[in-house]
């Protein structure tokens, strides 16, 4: 097998993703589409709401006939019809007529208006039930029309979308009770090293307990994978290369962890070489983000000292360390805004007793140590000491 190209981690992501190919969809019953990518557009074929409702309870009327009500002047209406939700009307309003009706039901034909219940007086039962409106009704109050949410022939949701919970409530809403989605993807996870323990095994010199597999299979499941299988391989080659070629033909997907290095005892490479011409290539690790800016070049470092150069960095986080022994200097190189190199040192505390805590303070907003001199005041008076910005661009 070739020697591994060296790739940034966005050429990686890029030659990962061109040589991914969209597996054929199915038609799945939408609840088991969360997550999943729609394939085809959803277009409405028939409105939201299907027909005019009423936003309110009360009673719907005519507007018109409500034109001259007032305090003064009540209106009386005959209640013709009672109408709960799912009933469709059995009758239009005539001029002088009401129904009762109740939130989300059909407004019959001749209504316009909704007079809420705490609006009218309602007196009589049975067919001498009558309603009393002491103001005017606006055509078109407490009343939703058909659809006003999504219209007959309207696109609600593109191919492509990530379906949420939200968008398979509309499409139950449209009435489809499957969609065409993409399959969820059968992925097959390695790890691999002859050092690796399982979770309850005690441990022993030069080994440690395999924590990678169990996170990566549960981030697969978190992300909507379908784990095939989830197994750790010692650094055989022989039996790596069995296992792989047997997951390759039961999971459109293997992942491996470890094994690639350039060291003696991988398995992974050569297995890979194996059932077939795989391209090798190695992607560098980016610089791990400090908290508020800068950079770090590993955890560890930045645990021990700053996580940025506060001379540079006006929003960086306080650095700080404690020292058993009287003298404690830490430094860290950072960059400025430029892109030119700057340190900055702890100095010595050496008339400070063993244990105490130095550390460097975020600098206020705006200041710049180019401004203020080789020792900005906010650094000096925290006893810390940039070089000369002449030659550093501090």
């Amino acid at each position: 097998m070739t020697s591994p190209v060296s790739l940034t981690y966005a050429e990686a992501r890029e030659r990962v993703l061109a040589a991914v190919r969209p597996l054929p969809p199915e038609r799945a019953p939408l609840e088991d589409c969360s997550g999943r990518a729609l394939r085809e557009p959803l277009v409405a074929d028939h409105a939201l709401p299907p027909f005019r409702n009423t936003a309110m309870d009360g009673f719907a009327v005519r507007s018109a006939d409500l034109a001259a009500a007032s305090e003064g002047h009540p209106v009386s209406l005959r209640v013709v019809e009672v109408l709960p939700a799912g009933r469709a009307p059995a009758r239009a309003l005539a001029p002088g007529e009401a129904a009762r009706i109740m939130t989300g039901a059909m407004l019959p034909e001749g209504a316009d208006a909704i007079v809420p219940f705490e609006d009218a007086a309602r007196s009589g039962a049975g067919d001498g039930e009558r309603c009393e409106v002491r103001r005017a009704a606006v055509a078109g109050e407490h009343v939703r029309d058909a659809g006003v949410d999504v219209a007959r022939g309207e696109t609600v949701l593109p191919a492509g979308r990530q379906l949420s919970p939200q968008d398979l409530a509309l499409a139950a809403a449209l009435g489809h009770p499957k969609l065409a989605v993409s399959p969820r993807i059968r992925v097959a996870l390695f790890s691999t090293g002859d050092e690796l323990l399982d979770v309850d095994e005690p441990l022993r010199p030069g080994a440690i307990r395999d924590s990678n597999l169990l996170m990566m299979a549960l981030l697969l499941r978190a992300s909507g994978g379908v784990l095939t299988l989830a197994e750790r391989l010692p650094d055989d080659v022989a039996h790596v290369t069995a296992r792989v070629r047997d997951a390759l033909a039961a999971s459109d997907v293997v992942l491996t962890i470890g094994g690639v290095s350039a060291g003696d005892f991988d398995p992974v490479r050569e297995a890979l070489a194996r059932p077939r011409s795989t391209p090798a290539w190695r992607a560098r690790p980016g610089a791990w983000p400090c908290a508020r800016g800068g950079r770090r070049r590993s955890a560890r470092r930045a645990a021990r000292c700053s996580t940025a150069c506060p001379a540079i960095l006006p929003r960086s986080r306080a650095c700080s360390r404690r020292s058993s022994a009287p003298r404690c200097a830490c430094s860290r190189a950072s960059r400025n805004s430029t892109g030119r190199a700057c340190r900055c040192a702890w100095p010595s505390v050496s008339s400070r007793a063993p244990g105490a805590q130095t550390s460097c303070a975020p600098r206020s907003r705006g200041e710049t140590a180019a401004s203020s001199g080789p020792h900005p005041p906010a650094l000096r008076s925290r006893g810390i000491s940039c070089p000369s910005p002449a030659r550093t661009g501090c």
